[in-house]
């Protein structure tokens, strides 16, 4: 189960990768996942006040997970999520990333 959740959140973290220019990198393991925020994803400079920010939207809209060295956001859902629970969680992410950045 967490595998294939995990796989599947890795699936649309990639495709959220390709829309927002602050994801700098997406990588996982089951349900361990983690999103590089960048100011440039070719000096790959942390974006840390983007990541805060992030963070805070994603909470209002009542999703919470952490931060990592300050520009890491890591999900670590239970292991039970669903699939449709884990699109719940990324449709919020989504949201909280087009509302405290650019969208290219």
């Amino acid at each position: 189960q967490a595998a294939s959740v995990g796989a599947h959140a890795l699936v649309r973290l990639h495709e959220m990768q390709r829309r927002h220019r602050v994801i700098g990198d997406v990588r996982g393991r089951g349900l361990l996942i983690g999103l590089d925020l960048v100011q440039d994803r070719d000096s790959k400079e942390p974006a840390d006040d983007v990541a805060e920010a992030v963070l805070y939207r994603a909470l209002d809209l009542g999703l919470s997970f952490k931060t990592t060295m300050g520009n890491v956001l890591t999900l670590t859902p239970p292991l039970t999520t669903t699939k449709s629970q884990m699109d719940d969680a990324l449709n919020i992410l989504d949201r909280a990333l087009s509302e405290t950045t650019s969208v290219s």
